[in-house]
């Protein structure tokens, strides 16, 4: 096909009455797209005739598309919350639809982008519990005067509260590359700082496992964890959370 790959699917999944959703997703499905951004499409067919679908398109060389077909059913079990996809589910959040011939498409897109209200207490406890744990072993470290252990730590408890902060809101952490843009288009309703303020304190940790700075982030969570009711998280840690907090170098 040619460097109109793009407009040419669009174009056939528009007629083809087999073809029942076609979505934008990466870069381009959320508004985050550049200069060197191709064309995530998501493909979605009638079960009967999948197999004729894909035989037709997976030979192609397509120019600045990755494109993926599924049949309804493999779509609509595709990223489940306990399946082996389930990483991928962040890539259905802001998604943009382009073809659209059935009636719960969005609803199907909204289940997998966002995290199912009955699993977000188990969610949140358990980052919660992860974040507090890898704070208290970067600062034991940094007491210990291991500095690479406490740098190793600190980076990891980064990721944790990247996760817990947005699953806090109900939403996926973002692809890592997407964070930044994410936060500023799409803010975070529930967050102890600004954008600007939490990507500064990221920052100073990620480069120098500053004690202080961890100690400020994990006040926060566990200001924003009380606010919600979750603050048995911290007062079931029997001191260490307060130690963490108060050790002075």
């Amino acid at each position: 096909m040619s460097a109109n790959d793009y407009k040419k699917i669009l174009k056939e999944s528009q007629e083809n009455e087999d073809i029942v959703g076609l979505i934008l997703v990466g870069s381009r499905g959320k508004g985050f797209d550049n200069e060197y951004s191709d064309y995530d499409m998501i493909m979605i067919v009638k079960d009967d005739v999948w197999k004729t679908i894909y035989d037709k398109y997976e030979p192609l060389s397509l120019d600045n598309v990755d494109l993926n077909i599924y049949s309804q059913t493999d779509f609509n079990k595709y990223a489940g919350w306990e399946s082996a996809d389930a990483w991928d589910r962040y890539d259905y959040a802001h998604t943009k639809i382009l073809v659209n011939k059935t009636e719960d498409l969005q609803k199907i897109l909204d289940k997998k982008g966002t995290i199912p209200k009955e699993k977000q207490k188990e969610f949140i406890e358990s980052w919660i519990d992860g974040y507090v744990n890898g704070v208290y072993r970067s600062v034991k470290c940094i007491r210990n005067n291991n500095l690479l252990g406490a740098h190793l730590e600190a980076v990891n408890s980064m990721l944790d509260i990247l996760t817990l902060v947005f699953g806090m809101n109900g939403r996926h952490r973002p692809f890592l590359g997407y964070i930044e843009k994410e936060m500023r288009v799409r803010p975070l309703e529930r967050l102890p700082w600004s954008p600007d303020e939490f990507f500064k304190k990221l920052k100073k940790v990620l480069e120098t496992a500053d004690l202080e700075t961890q100690q400020e982030l994990l006040k926060g969570i566990e200001k924003m964890s009380r606010e919600m009711n979750y603050g048995y998280m911290f007062d079931g840690w029997e001191g260490k959370d307060k130690w963490t907090m108060e050790f002075k170098l």
